[in-house]
């Protein structure tokens, strides 16, 4: 059976990822893989520019995920502006913004699916309000995720990466040619 990779990002400084193998001619996923990713464990702690340091890290990130998974897609969790962290958007705006670069500049044939936060809660959980417990307690109902990976021992960005990535197999699989259009 042939299949092809979907990774899925929670942008920000802990960083999550999912890569979600799809079976062809079915969409059905074959294997669920996370991790996640503290940016500031990454850089020097004498860094002058720690935001440009953590750019570099996570461009690495998505570079060495395109080159050892070669996905069709990824999902990304869009930059949204939090009323709590209203400054918080600038950052994860150039979080998105370095991850599209870098594969616009890796392999500008990777799809990319950029979903706000609410869309992806409907999508997975069903309420576009819910919170981390509710996202876990959701994404864990999913049977097609759960008889993959323990979604109970996960971080809450790779709860969020698997979610993202498991957004994007559904439109997919609503809509397969969208793998073939451009922008």
């Amino acid at each position: 059976m042939e299949s092809f990779n979907i990774v899925g990002i929670d942008p920000g400084n802990n960083i999550g990822v999912s890569i979600i193998e799809i079976g062809l001619p079915t969409y059905e996923i074959l294997s669920v893989d996370t991790t996640f990713i503290i940016l500031e464990n990454n850089i020097s702690k004498d860094s002058n520019d720690k935001i440009l340091d953590k750019l570099n890290v996570l461009s690495k990130v998505v570079t060495d995920l395109i080159n050892i998974y070669n996905p069709v897609a990824f999902a990304v969790e869009a930059a949204f502006m939090n009323v709590r962290f209203p400054k918080a958007v600038m950052q994860l705006s150039q979080y998105v913004a370095i991850i599209d670069h870098t594969i616009q500049l890796t392999n500008p044939f990777i799809k990319v699916f950029k979903y706000p936060p609410k869309y992806i809660k409907a999508r997975t959980v069903g309420s576009g309000n819910a919170d981390k417990d509710a996202m876990t307690l959701g994404v864990s109902k999913i049977n097609e995720i759960s008889d993959k990976i323990n979604v109970n021992i996960l971080s809450e960005h790779e709860v969020d990466a698997v979610a993202i990535g498991y957004t994007a197999l559904q439109e997919i699989r609503e809509f397969p040619f969208i793998l073939y259009t451009s922008y």
